[in-house]
């Protein structure tokens, strides 16, 4: 196959990766639309890679280098309702340069050695900001559209999530950082 045939295939499998998401199902409940358009697997800049499935979300991030690591992994449950997004961490380890690790775990389990799963009160979520109830981070939905969701989360930050797999976190303070979703699940 020549480079110019390589090249025409490579621009019809972007071109129908970008547009099949827009080709989702759309329905009424940002709850719902918000599963999944998250749902997936995203690459954010500075080597953070996210999974998120439908009762989970798994963050593993590396910066700097081998004498001054920046380390991150995390596992949280999740919970969407038509109100936003609930999450509380069950496992995380941190190691920053020149630190020690950090290590923190809250795996709920029940008799059976399931995972207790999350269960959140949708009256805790609060409009325009994120309320933090007995570890459960409540993100709200501030604003649903047909293409994306705005949802307040912590310190004053919002996150806008696209349908066509495209985020957005919004600092309070300033600025903007991409995330991309590479696969969806």
């Amino acid at each position: 196959m020549s480079f110019k045939s390589l090249r025409q295939v490579f621009i019809l499998v972007l071109l129908t990766g970008m547009l099949l998401p827009s080709c989702t199902p759309k329905t009424a409940d940002p709850g719902i639309r918000l599963a999944q358009w998250r749902k997936g697997v995203w690459i954010s800049g500075a080597g953070t890679y996210t999974v998120y499935t439908a009762t989970h979300y798994f963050v593993l991030s590396y910066e700097g280098d081998s004498t001054a690591a920046n380390l991150y992994f995390g596992v949280s449950q999740t919970c969407y309702c038509s109100k936003g997004q609930a999450r509380k961490q069950v496992m995380r380890l941190r190691q920053m340069p020149g630190r020690d690790l950090q290590t923190f775990r809250d795996i709920m389990l029940r008799a059976d050695h399931m995972e207790e799963p999350l269960v959140i009160d949708t009256t805790l979520f609060a409009p325009g900001i994120c309320n933090i109830q007995q570890g459960i981070i409540y993100d709200s939905i501030t604003e649903a559209t047909d293409e994306y969701i705005l949802l307040a989360t912590c310190n004053g930050d919002k996150e806008k999530i696209f349908r066509n797999g495209v985020s957005i976190y919004l600092p309070a303070d300033g600025g903007e950082f991409y995330s991309y979703r590479v696969e969806e699940l």
